[in-house]
Parts: C-alpha cells; structure tokens; sequence
C-alpha cells in the first residue's frame, strides 16, 4: 500500500477509496487523480488541476453519482467552485509502472 501523502497526482494509476462503513469506490485515469488530490487536499479548483484536466465539474458530478460526499462552495466575483471531500475514509493508491 502506497502513502497518498507521498505521491504526486501525475503518478496516480489507479486508487480504492474505503469509507469508515467500508464501501468502496474504485476509480482509473483522471477520476483516480482528481480523487487522490480531493483526499490529499483541503479544498480543490479547476486552477489547481490544469492542464490536465479541463471539466473537474464533469468529474465532481460523477463522483457524487457513486455516493460520494462532496461540496461546492462558490467563491469570487465570477463564482468560480471549490469543492471538498466529506466522505470520511481512506485512500488506497496503485502508482503507475515506471519501469522500461
């Protein structure tokens, strides 16, 4: 089991997030990288996922479908979203083979 703390989004291949009641949400690609930044970080923007990902609401709305947890505050004169991960769990992370 890898330490979420430890590694970089652009590592992430694929994460298990197990809440406190152990449901589990498994999740690859970019919903995988947007779920590790949302349990490693308070709080998260579309600034602070470009360019590599340009609907983070797309993803966020997906996200909330499978029974996660998530708020959106809006914020700023355009209103732009920052959304947070209320589900209580943790989060288990496969890294992407880096061996050639």
């Amino acid at each position: 089991m890898t330490d979420p703390s430890n590694v970089q989004p652009h590592e992430v291949a694929s994460v298990c997030y197990r809440d406190l009641a152990g449901q589990e949400w498994r999740y690859r690609g970019k919903r995988a990288r947007v779920m590790a930044m949302l349990v490693r970080e308070p709080s998260l923007t579309q600034w602070d996922i470009l360019p590599w990902h340009t609907r983070l609401g797309g993803t966020i709305h997906s996200l909330r479908e499978d029974g996660l947890n998530i708020s959106t505050e809006l914020e700023g004169r355009y209103r732009h979203a920052r959304y947070r991960l209320h589900t209580e769990g943790s989060l288990i992370i496969q890294r992407k083979n880096t061996d050639s």
